[in-house]
């Protein structure tokens, strides 16, 4: 039997969340090597996102791999890309003010640091651990794969999907509107550059920059000298990096009409479709992975 790839995806997300939980549980004072903690992380990123991941593209047959967008992007589209790190860095921390305002949440929205307990590995290994990898992962599974398989329902739906995916991977409710915003940004960078190293360079400055920079913006946001007054400051900003930012995607797609460049999923569905937006997010897997979610989100 034939399955839908939009019946297929959530599955591999379930595997993915599953297998992260269930990660809480080992004792990885045991597994580090000479108390360097990060050799462990970046194992357990390997077997938990890499290994479905290649697991799961064996499964779809030799010519899904075509799909998935693994093609260099032009320098033109470099500039593109930065905007919209730029954009998810901006927007990321009004976010995460909102949700502090509303919720008085302020932990790390990281769902690796969780194994860190403290410890100090070095700046070379936290970039490659919380930053690299992170970037190289994540992209090749919510990015290539997951907007792969949703696109038959439209571009929105791939986009909106794998969004809502990528949030439910943070597991944690209040970790979920950051990851999506997250996966959202990823999302548009990677159709605008056709390119899935686009996303992974987005993701790559957006983590260096919460290593960078985490602990300044957790202290802005929780004892801000006037809070309406950083709202205003970072919605402004934001806003225009906005605009620069999809000025910029008009221009790149302006110039793929010219050139006759047609997008490889425009045939398939070029408009957006209300009842495959539905069936998509509201297939049993899918309403499964919201389940896993919100028991991992309430266990941890």
């Amino acid at each position: 039997m034939k399955f839908k790839s939009t019946f297929m995806a959530p599955l591999l997300v379930i595997v993915v969340m599953l297998l992260l939980a269930a990660s809480r549980y080992i004792e990885f004072d045991v597994l580090s090597y000479q108390e360097n903690i990060c050799l462990a992380v970046i194992v357990l990123q390997i077997v938990i996102l890499l290994v479905p991941s290649a697991f799961y593209s064996k499964l779809k047959g030799e010519g899904f791999v075509k799909k998935l967008r693994f093609a260099p992007f032009g320098i033109e589209k470099l500039l593109v890309t930065i905007l919209g790190s730029v954009t998810l860095i901006l927007g990321d921390t009004l976010l995460k003010l909102f949700i502090y305002q509303i919720s008085s949440h302020n932990g790390d929205y990281s769902v690796y640091s969780y194994y860190l307990n403290g410890t100090d590995p070095g700046v070379l290994y936290l970039l490659i651990t919380f930053a690299l990898m992170p970037a190289i992962c994540e992209e090749i599974l919510f990015r290539a794969i997951i907007c792969a398989e949703y696109e038959s329902s439209g571009v929105v739906t791939s986009v909106i999907a794998s969004a809502a995916l990528y949030g439910m991977f943070g597991i944690a409710f209040g970790n979920f509107p950051v990851y999506f915003f997250a996966g959202l940004m990823f999302a548009i960078i990677m159709y605008m550059t056709r390119s899935v190293f686009a996303s992974m360079l987005c993701h790559l400055l957006y983590s260096v920059f919460n290593l960078a920079a985490g602990e300044t913006v957790r202290t802005v946001i929780t004892k801000p000298q006037s809070t309406g007054f950083l709202i205003f400051a970072l919605g402004s900003l934001f806003l225009v990096c906005l605009l620069v930012f999809f000025g910029e995607c008009e221009r790149i797609y302006y110039g793929y009409a010219l050139a006759g460049k047609k997008a490889d999923y425009a045939e398939a569905c070029p408009k957006f479709n209300l009842k495959k937006f539905s069936e998509a997010l509201l297939a049993p897997p899918f309403l499964v992975a919201v389940l896993v979610f919100i028991v991992a989100a309430i266990q941890f």
